[in-house]
C-alpha cells in the first residue's frame, strides 16, 4: 500500500494547439519564444502625467495636435445667416475654440475633463438648468480629470423625462477641487462632459473606468523607444572613431604592484596634451597611438520603424508628429492623413457633437430672451471639411462636376427629343432642383442690352424688385396690364409675337406682302397657347426653335385688321435664322435704335415700345441683377425639330413614287437637317426628316436623302406624311 502511495508515474506532456519539435524544443515549455505574457504596467500617477506633458516635447505634440485640428475647420448651422452670425458670435464671446480644444487635451492626457458653463438662471451651481429661465451664458471653465470627482451615490437609475439624452448611470453631480480656491459642486446639467474614449466596464483603473484611459498609458512604451533610439542614435557617433594606445609589455607591467597606476597615469597624460595641444606625445620605442574606424548600419532603419511605430499608436501621421515627408517609392501621404482626419472626426464625434449641441441650444434660448429672432429654430451642427483640396485637385472636382453637368444636359436633350418633357418644363423642373444652374447662368451673364436701353432716360436705373420680378416671370402666362392703348387683363389675345434678342439686337425681317419691317409672330391656332404658337411661327418664319420664352404684355386696341396679342421675350435659340417661307425675307438682327427709324409692321412697333417700357420701369434704380445681365444662349446645338419645336417620333415609310421636289425647297430641308445633325443624325447613312415645304401653309413630309456629313446631304424622296 506504501508503494502504491510512494510514487506516480509521470505524465507525458500533451499539446493540442500547435506544432511542436522535441529536438529544438520548438513547442514545447522550454521554448523561449512560449514564455511571453502580457502584464499590466505601473500606474502612472498624475504628477508623472503632468511633468511629461510639460518636459517631453514629443508626448506634448501628441496631446495638443488632434485637440487642436479637431476645433480648427469651423462649423455648420443650417440656418439663416443672421442666426449663423449670432451663434458665431456668441461662440466667439466664450472662446468656446480655445476652451474646447483645452478640454479634450486634458482628457487626452489625463483621460477626461469637464466644462462648467456659469449660466444665467437664477439658480444654483448645484442646481438644475431652469431652461425656461435662462436669461444668458457668462463663462466656460475647463477643469481636468484630477480636479473632478463623480458622486457616484447620485447616479441615476432611470430616463429622465426631458429633451436632452438620456442620463441613466451617470452621476447627477460633480465635485471640483480647485487649486485657487474652494471645493464646490456643480449638477451634471450645467457640465460638458469630455472623455478620451470609453473604457469597458471590467477595467482594472477604476480611476480611469468613467472618464477613459490617459493617453500616456498606451503609448508610453513606445514613446520611450523612439525617444531613447534617437538619443542612442547619437551617442554612437562618440564610438563610431576609437582610439588605440599600444604599450610595450603592458601585461607584465600590470602585473606589478604599481603597473596599473602607471598605465592609467600614462593614458591620462596622453590624453591631457591630445585635449589641450591637440597632439600625442608617445615613445618612439615600445608605443603606439592610432584611431580605428567603425561603422554602424542599420541605425537609421532601427529609428525610422520606432518612428513608424509611434505614429501607429498614436494615429498621427509623421508629417504633423516629425515635420518629414512620407518615406517609400511612389510615397505621398494622401492615405495616411486620410486616416488621421477620420480619426480626428471620431473625436469630434465623441467630444463636440453633442456638447455643442448642449451649448447652442442654451445660446438660442438666449438670442429669443434678447428677442434676436422670435423663434428657436431647428439646427444641424455639421463640422466643416477637414481635407482641403490643393489647386490641382479643385481643377480635377470642377472637371468632373462640368461632365456629369453635360451627361445631365444630354439626358434633359433625349426626354425633350422623346416628347416626353417640353424644354421649358424640363428646365424649370432642374433648375428648381438645384442640379441644373441654368437661371444662375442666364442671371450672371452680361448682355449688351445698352442699344436698347439708351433710348431711355439715361439717368434710368434698374430696381433690385422690379428687376427680379421680371426675371421670374418667365414661367407666367399672363399679361402685363398697361393703361391706354394696352390692354387688360381680361382681353384674350389670338395672336402672338416673339421680340428675338442677341448682343442686344432684336431679329427682324421683311414681309414679303407689305415690304415693313417685323419680327416672328402670326395667329394663334385651334388648341395651341400662346407659348405653342410662338415656337411654331418662329420656326417657320425665321427657321430658328426657340427654347425660352419670356411673356412681357399683351397689346391690343388696334384696328380691326390687328388681333390682341401675346408678346413674347427670347434670349435663348437653337439654329441660325434663315427665311424660308412666303411671308419674311431678309432675315437679319439690327440695333434697335436703327429699326425704330424705319416704317415697322404695327404689332411689331407696339411689341418693341412695350420691351422698351419694361426696361424704362426695371432701370429706374440701380441693382446688382438685373436685365443688363441677362444673355441669350443662341447658335447652341439641338435636336429640336421643325415646326413646333418637338421633334416627332418615326417617319411611317410606305412605297411609292416621290412627289416632286424644288432646289429651294431642298436648301430648306437641308437647313432643317442641319439643326438636328448632331443629336439625331451623325454617324448615320440612310435618313429620314419630318418637316415642312418652303412653301406657305405647307403640311408635314417626310424626306429621305443620304448622309454625307454635316451640310452634305442628298435629299432622294419626298412622301406624303402617314404614307
Amino acid at each position: 500500500m506504501q508503494e502504491e502511495t510512494k510514487e506516480k508515474p509521470k505524465t507525458a506532456e500533451h499539446r493540442e494547439d500547435g506544432y511542436k519539435n522535441l529536438m529544438n524544443k520548438y513547442g514545447t515549455k522550454d521554448d523561449a519564444s512560449e514564455q511571453y505574457r502580457f502584464e499590466s504596467g505601473e500606474p502612472v500617477t498624475d504628477i508623472e502625467l503632468t511633468l511629461n506633458y510639460e518636459e517631453n516635447g514629443l508626448f506634448s505634440k501628441i496631446i495638443d495636435i488632434p485637440a487642436d485640428e479637431a476645433v480648427s475647420s469651423g462649423f455648420s448651422y443650417g440656418v439663416t445667416e443672421n442666426i449663423e452670425k449670432f451663434i458665431n458670435k456668441s461662440l466667439e464671446e466664450l472662446d468656446f475654440e480655445e476652451k474646447a480644444a483645452t478640454a479634450i487635451k486634458w482628457s487626452r492626457l489625463y483621460g477626461g475633463a469637464l466644462i462648467v458653463m456659469v449660466i444665467d438662471d437664477g439658480k444654483d451651481l448645484d442646481e438644475p438648468v431652469d431652461w425656461d429661465g435662462i436669461r444668458g451664458i457668462d463663462e466656460l471653465l475647463v477643469f481636468e480629470r484630477p480636479l473632478v470627482t463623480p458622486d457616484y451615490q447620485s447616479l441615476y437609475n432611470y430616463k429622465p423625462n426631458e429633451k436632452h439624452s438620456s442620463k441613466f448611470g451617470k452621476p447627477e453631480f460633480y465635485d471640483i477641487s480647485t487649486i485657487y480656491g474652494n471645493s464646490f459642486r456643480v449638477h451634471e446639467s450645467r457640465c460638458l462632459l469630455f472623455k478620451n474614449g470609453i473604457l469597458p466596464s471590467m477595467s482594472t483603473r477604476t480611476e480611469y473606468r468613467f472618464f477613459g484611459m490617459p493617453e500616456y498609458v498606451r503609448i508610453y512604451k513606445t514613446l520611450q523607444e523612439t525617444v531613447t533610439s534617437h538619443g542612442n542614435g547619437v551617442k554612437l557617433l562618440d564610438r563610431a572613431v576609437q582610439a588605440i594606445y599600444k604599450m610595450k609589455d603592458l601585461a607584465q607591467l600590470l602585473s606589478t604592484d604599481q603597473g596599473e597606476d602607471n598605465v592609467i597615469k600614462r593614458l591620462r597624460i596622453i590624453d591631457m596634451a591630445k585635449g589641450i595641444i591637440n597632439s600625442v606625445a608617445i615613445d618612439a620605442d615600445g608605443e603606439d597611438y592610432d584611431y580605428k574606424q567603425i561603422t554602424f548600419s542599420g541605425v537609421k532603419d532601427i529609428i525610422d520603424s520606432t518612428c513608424n511605430m509611434l505614429s501607429a499608436v498614436t494615429n498621427i501621421p509623421q508629417t504633423k508628429l516629425f515635420g518629414r515627408s512620407p518615406a517609400g517609392e511612389n510615397s505621398t501621404g494622401e492615405s495616411d492623413m486620410e486616416n488621421y482626419y477620420k480619426f480626428v472626426e471620431k473625436i469630434q464625434k465623441l467630444n463636440l457633437k453633442n456638447n455643442m449641441g448642449t451649448l447652442i441650444d442654451i445660446i438660442l434660448i438666449v438670442g429669443r430672451y434678447k428677442k434676436e429672432f422670435v423663434d428657436i429654430p431647428d439646427y444641424s451642427l455639421e463640422f466643416n471639411p477637414l481635407w482641403s483640396l490643393s489647386e490641382n485637385e479643385r481643377a480635377t472636382v470642377e472637371q468632373m462636376k462640368a461632365a456629369a453637368e453635360f451627361t445631365k444636359a444630354q439626358t434633359a436633350q433625349i426626354y425633350v427629343e422623346m416628347q416626353a418633357l417640353d424644354a421649358s418644363e424640363m428646365r424649370k423642373k432642374l433648375a428648381e432642383s438645384g442640379e441644373f444652374t441654368i437661371n444662375d447662368i442666364l442671371d450672371e451673364e452680361d448682355t449688351d442690352w445698352s442699344e436698347l436701353e439708351n433710348v431711355q432716360s439715361e439717368n434710368m436705373r434698374e430696381s433690385e424688385e422690379t428687376s427680379n420680378t421680371a426675371l421670374s416671370a418667365e414661367n407666367e402666362t399672363a399679361s402685363i396690364p398697361r393703361t391706354g392703348e394696352m390692354a387688360e387683363d381680361s382681353v384674350q389675345p389670338t395672336g402672338c409675337g416673339v421680340i428675338v434678342v442677341k448682343g442686344g439686337k432684336v431679329l427682324v425681317g421683311e414681309r414679303k406682302d407689305n415690304g415693313l419691317i417685323c419680327g416672328p409672330g402670326g395667329h394663334i391656332e385651334a388648341g395651341e397657347t400662346p407659348e405653342d404658337a410662338a415656337i411654331r411661327e418662329t420656326r417657320e418664319e425665321f427657321g430658328i426653335n426657340i427654347a425660352n420664352i419670356v411673356p412681357i404684355a399683351v397689346i391690343s386696341g388696334m384696328s380691326a385688321e390687328y388681333c390682341p396679342s401675346q408678346i413674347f421675350l427670347c434670349t435663348e435659340y437653337y439654329g441660325e435664322p434663315v427665311c424660308f417661307n412666303t411671308e419674311m425675307e431678309n432675315a437679319r438682327f439690327e440695333a434697335i435704335t436703327d429699326i425704330m427709324k424705319n416704317e415697322l409692321y404695327l404689332p411689331f412697333r407696339l411689341s418693341l415700345q412695350e420691351l422698351l417700357r419694361n426696361i424704362a420701369e426695371v432701370t429706374m434704380k440701380p441693382v446688382e441683377n438685373g436685365l443688363t445681365h441677362l444673355e441669350d444662349s443662341s447658335n447652341m446645338e439641338s435636336d429640336v425639330g421643325p415646326g413646333s419645336g418637338r421633334y416627332p417620333k418615326g417617319s411611317g415609310e410606305k412605297n411609292g413614287k416621290s412627289l416632286p421636289m424644288t432646289e429651294k425647297e431642298k436648301i430648306k430641308v437641308g437647313h432643317d437637317i442641319n439643326n438636328l445633325y448632331h443629336s439625331k443624325y451623325e454617324g448615320k447613312r440612310n435618313c429620314w426628316i419630318k418637316t415642312r415645304s418652303n412653301e406657305s401653309d405647307s403640311p408635314f413630309y417626310n424626306y429621305r436623302f443620304i448622309n454625307h456629313g454635316f451640310d452634305n446631304y442628298d435629299i432622294i424622296a419626298k412622301k406624303e406624311y402617314g404614307d
